[in-house]
């Protein structure tokens, strides 16, 4: 994806508290941790982000089961526009839970072993509020349910900027991907599940974690 590496190339010179990571994806889902937006319950933004009627944000993935390059930049304030490169992108408000790094795991993490996963970025800070700009590419490419080795490389890229900032209302950005459009006309449909998920019946989690996709390592 040599346009999304140029993007964050650019990102990368103005800022040193970028960390990249690969993480695996689960049921079409990513969750965002430690930060919830209960003002959003029930919510579906531009296909892209989910919001569970508890408050937790989820990022959408292309691929059901497998991996996603992530890369989390930490700023003092809002970026300049970054969304040319990206084909998905979504900006709201969230409030940080715990004095804990953000990261994105797979939903069915078991929140006793969410500790052990750490993007590397600095801690957010408990109590306060962050805007967060997400941006997606690759979906459309990786869109399958079957599970994608890890040594299959990632076809799914997540760019997630973050900034402390008084809560807004939600922006959807950027919206060009079939699988936004897909998950954005079934909106309706998405809130009406707790928890917000898409697809059929119910993982095999203990396949989940002989495939090393579920966090109790």
């Amino acid at each position: 994806m040599l346009e999304v590496d140029s993007s964050i190339a650019r990102n990368s010179e103005r800022s040193e508290d970028m960390h990249r990571q690969v993480v695996q994806t689960e049921h079409w889902r990513l969750c965002i941790i430690p930060m919830t937006a209960p003002s959003l319950a029930d919510a579906v933004m531009g296909g892209t982000v989910s919001v569970d009627s508890a408050g937790g944000v989820t990022v959408h993935t292309g691929a059901m089961y497998g991996p996603v390059e992530v890369t989390i930049e930490h700023l003092d304030h809002a970026p300049e526009n970054s969304a040319e490169d990206w084909e998905d992108v979504v900006e709201l408000s969230a409030l940080a839970t715990e004095d804990e790094p953000v990261t994105l795991v797979g939903m069915f993490s078991e929140s006793s072993a969410l500790s052990a996963y750490g993007s590397g970025a600095p801690a957010l800070e408990k109590g306060e509020f962050y805007r967060i700009r997400i941006h997606l590419c690759g979906r459309d490419d990786s869109d399958t349910d079957e599970l994608i080795e890890r040594d299959h490389g990632a076809k799914d890229h997540l760019l997630l900027q973050l900034w402390p900032a008084a809560t807004s209302e939600p922006e959807i950005i950027k919206m060009t991907s079939s699988k936004a459009h897909d998950d954005n006309e079934n909106s309706e449909w998405l809130t009406r599940s707790r928890s917000v998920v898409i697809g059929t019946g119910e993982p095999d989690i203990e396949a989940l974690k002989a495939q090393n996709l579920c966090s109790d390592r």
